[in-house]
């Protein structure tokens, strides 16, 4: 059996990022009081910047903060690194829907604009407790109405929102904040002098964010996207940046296309293969949000034969955990992994990706693939069994020129 993940080659590029950059210290020591945001790309640092921020938050006297994030493995993570640093007695750290879950939101009123509404006034109901400060990751997963709901828990005198996103990573709709004409004025936040944009790639190696950026592209164009360089973007919310990738994160190892049976078993013996060569590596096994459960528990039971530790949540509850720390293996759909990162990602059935009609539904679709991608830290492998248009399209990228610039070619980046 041909190996598919030998770790050595890339430990002396491992990612090791807890500083933070000139842009992302920017970020950080935005003024406390009033809106601010940050959008970048996948990697480049912004979950990091909001810990550092909640950090400089209690330094300042702020002793009762809120933090908010879409999934459940996120909140894990953010919880996980809030304790690391003794800041978790000051902070309620939830996904949104357990926080609004306590004030009567029903996770089942999300498809429904009308009933989403609702929690407007739930919050406006409950403004006896406002925050000193609110951040919010993951937040172009979040509906307006959410939005708006937030502008009615913070405190009036702080009024301090942080929140981060990108949308290429959308995934869960709001096509219409994707668009160059919309403006967060519209949900009632002014973040004039208080946005910055991230670019730089600190989590992929340079070769797998060449495919993911080349593979979200067209996607892009089709939902009427614009795309182009931090330079570029000046106010225009609905310009998707150009991604710049971090040339000392190389390792030389390309991503993996692999025709595979797709059994339980022979994903298990790579990832003990895998492991073989550095055990203190962590690996995540990436599904299509409509695999069938019974392949995910097929390959735990493999691991756990193979005497490999592994996760493999089959509800929702079974996410509150933080993945993130060394070593790991976990097994889900992509959806749900959004936001965590491995050394190692293996894809499951890139085949299964549809090409949708319409526009929108069809970037939505390949954003699920394109995060996907960008989990995937140093080694990236994707399977499929049968020929598709996206399988074509992943091969042609494979033997494509690169695209993107690397921070070592560009004026005031440091290498």
């Amino acid at each position: 059996m041909e190996q598919w993940i030998n770790f050595e080659p890339s430990l002396n590029q491992r990612l090791n990022l807890e500083s933070l950059d000139e842009q992302q210290n920017k970020a950080r020591n935005f003024a406390l009081k009033d809106h601010s945001l940050v959008r970048g790309i996948a990697g480049s640092g912004k979950s990091l910047v909001l810990r550092n921020r909640v950090e400089k938050l209690i330094n300042e006297g702020y002793d009762d903060i809120l933090v908010l994030c879409y999934n459940r493995f996120m909140n894990g993570w953010i919880n996980s690194k809030l304790e690391e640093k003794d800041l978790s007695l000051n902070v309620e750290c939830k996904t949104f829907h357990s926080w609004a879950y306590r004030i009567g939101y029903n996770f089942d009123w999300d498809d429904d604009p009308k009933k989403r509404e609702q929690i407007i006034s739930l919050v406006e109901n409950n403004a006896k407790h406002r925050y000193q400060a609110i951040l919010i990751d993951e937040a172009q997963d979040f509906y307006d109405e959410w939005f708006k709901a937030m502008l009615n828990a913070v405190n009036t005198e702080t009024n301090s929102i942080f929140f981060v996103y990108d949308n290429t990573q959308s995934v869960y709709g709001q096509p219409h904040r994707r668009k160059g004409e919309w403006s967060w004025s519209k949900l009632g936040f002014n973040v004039t002098g208080r946005s910055q944009i991230f670019d730089l790639n600190y989590r992929n190696t340079p070769e797998i964010l060449e495919l993911a950026w080349q593979f979200i592209v067209p996607y892009l164009e089709r939902a009427k996207m614009k795309t182009g360089k931090r330079s570029k973007a000046g106010g225009d919310i609905g310009l998707i940046v150009e991604p710049v990738k971090k040339s000392s994160r190389s390792s030389s190892i390309k991503p993996v296309l692999v025709k595979s049976d797709m059994s339980a078993s022979t994903i298990a013996q790579q990832i003990k293969l895998a492991l073989n060569s550095h055990p203190e590596s962590s690996i995540g096994v990436l599904l299509h949000p409509y695999e069938d459960k019974k392949f995910k528990q097929e390959i735990s039971k493999y691991l756990w034969s193979l005497g490999i530790e592994n996760h493999a949540p089959m509800n929702p509850q079974q996410r509150n955990h933080d993945v993130v720390n060394r070593p790991f293996v976990v097994i889900d759909s992509w959806n749900a992994l959004k936001g965590v990162e491995f050394d190692a990602v293996i894809i499951a059935g890139v085949d299964q990706v549809k090409d949708l009609p319409n526009p929108d539904g069809d970037f939505q679709e390949k954003a699920g693939l394109y995060t996907a991608m960008t989990r995937a830290r140093d080694h990236l492998i994707m399977l499929y069994k049968y020929e598709t248009p996206v399988v074509n399209q992943i091969r042609e990228i494979l033997t494509s020129p690169d695209v993107l610039d690397n921070d070592s070619s560009l004026p005031g980046k440091v290498a």
